[in-house]
C-alpha cells in the first residue's frame, strides 16, 4: 500500500496490519486510525486462495474481509519513495504520460541541468480546444565544470496538450509534429519541439515567452516602428512560404493538403453564412443565396496564385516575440497555397486593424521581397491577395461566430466591429456588378 490522498480507504495499524476497507468500516475497527490506498501491486500467500471461489469474477478485497473476519491478521507492505499514478481515466493518463515525460524533455533541452521538482501552470489559449501549460523545473543548478556549481534561473517549457487519441487517422497532433519538425528543420523560426506521445497527445516545445506581435503592435505608439515589425514579419512569411514548401509532404496535414475551391466554398463562404450571418446576427441567409457569387469569388481568389507553404491562420496572435526576434506558432493547419492568403489574413487582421494606408504599403513589401526569390507578375499578384482578402475575412468572421455562440468565447466579440468594418472597405474596391448580393447584406451589418 502508499499514501495518496484521493484513494486511502485501506484502515492500518501502527503494526501496519490491514483493519478495514473504505469508510463505512471505520467505526468496526478503532485503533485503526491510518488510511492507505492500494497500489494494485499484491504479493499473496497461497492460504489465501480458499477464500477466493472458483470461476467467477470475484473482489480481492471480500477475500480479505473473510480473512480478517476469521482472525486472521493481514500484513501490509507500505511502499515509500515511488511514483503512482491512477491511469483509469483520461485525465489521470494524460497526468501520468506528463510526468513521465517532463524530465526527459528537460534533459533534452538542457542536458546539464539537474532539478528537484516540476511545475505545470495552466496558460490560456485562444480559439482552439487544446490545453496549453507552462512546465518549470524548479531548483535547478547547472554544472559549469566538474566540482563548480552555480545557481540560475527557472527553466521553462511549454507543453501542448491535444486530448487522446481517438482515430487511426492523422490527426492534429499528428500534423503539429510533422510540420512543426519540418519547418523548424527549414530554418523557419517555430518553436522547437523537444519531445511527443501521438497517443496521449501530449508536446513538449520551447517557451518562446508571452508577448505577441498584436501586444507588441498596440503598445508601439511610432507607426514607423509598426511598418518595421510587419515588415520583419513579412519576412519571415516569404521564407516560410518558399523554404517550408521544399520537401513539404501533403500526407502531414489533417485538414486539406491544398488550398482549393471546395475549401473556399465550405470553409469559408459557408461558414461565414452560417456560423456568422446566420449563427451570430440572426439573419434569414441560406449559402444558396450567393452560390454563384461565392463561385465566382472562390475561382478569381484561385487564379493567380503563388503557391508555397501557406499556414493559414498567419495573424498577430500567432506570431510570438521574444528577444527581438518573431516567431510563428500554430502552424499544424499548414498546407500548399497562395502566400497571398497568409499576406492577408496578416495585413487584415482584426486584432491590430492596420490602417489601410500601412497594408498597401506592406503589400509592396512583399512584393519587392517575393521577387528576390520568385519570377511574379505584380499585377496579378495583387489581383489574387485582394480576392484573398475577402475569403480570409468571411473565415474570420464565420470563426468568431462559432466561437462565441457555440464555445462560449465572448472575449472574441470585441473584434468583430474592426471583421465587419474590413469587410465593406475590401469590397467597395470591387465593381459594382461584382458580388452584389454578398455587399448588399454585408453593408446593411450594424455592429458596434
Amino acid at each position: 500500500l502508499h499514501d495518496y490522498k484521493e484513494f486511502n480507504n485501506v484502515l492500518i495499524s501502527r503494526e501496519d496490519f490491514i483493519g478495514g476497507f473504505y469508510k463505512e468500516e471505520s467505526n468496526e475497527n478503532i485503533g485503526y486510525e491510518k488510511k492507505l490506498a492500494f497500489t494494485g501491486i499484491q504479493v499473496l500467500d497461497p492460504d489465501i486462495l480458499d477464500f477466493i471461489p472458483d470461476g467467477l469474477f470475484f473482489s480481492i478485497i471480500d477475500a480479505y474481509r473473510e480473512l480478517i473476519f476469521s482472525g486472521q491478521k493481514l500484513k501490509a507492505f507500505i511502499a515509500q519513495k515511488h511514483y503512482w499514478q491512477d491511469i483509469g481515466t483520461p485525465k489521470s493518463y494524460r497526468k501520468a504520460v506528463a510526468d513521465k515525460m517532463a524530465p526527459e524533455a528537460f534533459k533534452q533541452a538542457w542536458p546539464d541541468f539537474t532539478f528537484s521538482e516540476i511545475k505545470y501552470d495552466r496558460i490560456k489559449g485562444d480559439g482552439s480546444a487544446r490545453q496549453w501549460y507552462r512546465v518549470i523545473a524548479d531548483d535547478q543548478v547547472y554544472s559549469e565544470a566538474p566540482g563548480k556549481q552555480s545557481d540560475v534561473p527557472l527553466q521553462k517549457l511549454i507543453m501542448v496538450d491535444h486530448g487522446i487519441r481517438t482515430q487511426k487517422a492523422i490527426s492534429e497532433v499528428d500534423s503539429f509534429i510533422a510540420i512543426g519538425q519540418h519547418l523548424y528543420d527549414r530554418g523557419v523560426p517555430i518553436p522547437r519541439i523537444y519531445l511527443y506521445d501521438t497517443f496521449s497527445g501530449l508536446v513538449f516545445l520551447e517557451d518562446l515567452g508571452d508577448v505577441k506581435l498584436q501586444k507588441l503592435a498596440l503598445s508601439t505608439k511610432d507607426p514607423e516602428e509598426v511598418a518595421l515589425y510587419y515588415k520583419t514579419v513579412i519576412d519571415v512569411l516569404i521564407n516560410m512560404s518558399t523554404a517550408g514548401v521544399e520537401g513539404f509532404d501533403i500526407s502531414w496535414t489533417y485538414q486539406t493538403p491544398y488550398y482549393s475551391k471546395e475549401l473556399i466554398l465550405e470553409k469559408e463562404c459557408r461558414y461565414f453564412v452560417d456560423a456568422f450571418l446566420r449563427g451570430y446576427l440572426g439573419m434569414n441567409y441560406f449559402f444558396e443565396d450567393f452560390k454563384d457569387e461565392f463561385e465566382s469569388l472562390a475561382e478569381k481568389t484561385l487564379k493567380f496564385p503563388v503557391n508555397g507553404f501557406m499556414h493559414r491562420d498567419l495573424q498577430s496572435r500567432n506570431i510570438m516575440v521574444k528577444d527581438n526576434k518573431f516567431y510563428i506558432i500554430d502552424f499544424q493547419g499548414g498546407r500548399i497555397g497562395p502566400v497571398q492568403y497568409d499576406l492577408a489574413s496578416l495585413l487584415i487582421d482584426p486584432y491590430v486593424d492596420l490602417s489601410c494606408e500601412l497594408r498597401a504599403q506592406l503589400v509592396d513589401y512583399c512584393i519587392k521581397g517575393l521577387l528576390k526569390f520568385l519570377q511574379i507578375n505584380q499585377e496579378q499578384f495583387r489581383y489574387c491577395f485582394r480576392y484573398c482578402s475577402i475569403t480570409r475575412n468571411l473565415q474570420v468572421l464565420g470563426a468568431f461566430g462559432n466561437l462565441i455562440r457555440m464555445n462560449n468565447k465572448s472575449y472574441f466579440e470585441q473584434y468583430i466591429p474592426a471583421g465587419v468594418k474590413t469587410l465593406k472597405y475590401n469590397l467597395s474596391a470591387f465593381e459594382d456588378t461584382e458580388f452584389p448580393g454578398i455587399k448588399a447584406v454585408v453593408n446593411s451589418i450594424v455592429v458596434e
